[in-house]
């Protein structure tokens, strides 16, 4: 009998809970099935996106090859500025994309329009798919805003601070900006810190930045004897 009665309590007791939790569990069960269903379709989606966007990309590659000593053709730039364009529209997240604005950065410097290769660069640092590529970039930058002669928006592209393995070529650039500004001492200053600041996969740099240095001493040299008269 008592064993009876527990039987009893046990399946009113089950009734109960069922009544109480059964409902949520199974709402809980299937979200979690949809959930895994969803997490699979979002990463085939992914992968069915990553392929399509290579698949611009090789395009945009082949179409950026020209014949050796020559121009891209008419057709050629058409193609791959079309190319360049969806990567950046569809897949604007993806290195491809970011890839293939510098594409449009190079086609648009050889054409000689630098505010459109600027444009181009920004967009790349906007991004920032990756930080290598951010810093190379902004050194792209700030190379293309001194031929513009846009200084002050050249020195802030590429301001000492988080410069990371891109002191020495940060530095430099600033050099050359101060140059242009026959700021003949804060030029010296800057290569000075940028041959300091050399890693050693960037030795290649060094000669050129001790001819730059050594071409400015004299002048600095005499300010300095002026300054004392």
């Amino acid at each position: 009998m008592t064993a009876h009665l527990t039987e009893e309590e046990q399946l009113e007791s089950m009734k109960r809970w069922w009544d109480d939790n059964g409902k949520s569990t199974i709402v809980g069960v299937v979200l979690a099935i949809g959930g895994y269903v969803g997490w699979g379709f979002w990463q085939d989606a992914k992968q069915e996106s990553a392929e399509e966007a290579s698949a611009i990309y090789q395009n945009l590659a082949e179409a950026m090859v020209s014949e050796p000593g020559k121009s891209l053709s008419e057709e050629k730039a058409t193609t791959a500025y079309h190319l360049a364009d969806q990567l950046k529209e569809n897949y604007s997240s993806s290195l491809y994309a970011s890839q293939a604005a510098l594409f449009k950065a190079k086609l648009d410097v050889e054409k000689g329009d630098l505010a459109a290769a600027a444009a181009e660069l920004q967009w790349v640092i906007d991004q920032n798919v990756e930080e290598a590529l951010t810093l190379l970039v902004r050194s792209r930058l700030a190379r293309v805003q001194l031929d513009q002669k846009q200084y002050d928006q050249a020195l802030a592209t590429v301001a000492d601070e988080n410069s990371g393995s891109f002191k020495a070529t940060f530095a430099e650039i600033r050099g050359d900006v101060f140059v242009s500004q026959d700021e003949t001492a804060k030029a010296l200053a800057a290569y000075q810190l940028a041959l300091d600041s050399l890693l050693p996969d960037q030795a290649s740099r060094r000669p050129l930045l001790e001819i730059k240095i050594e071409d400015l001493q004299p002048s600095v040299a005499s300010v300095d004897q002026g300054d004392n008269s």
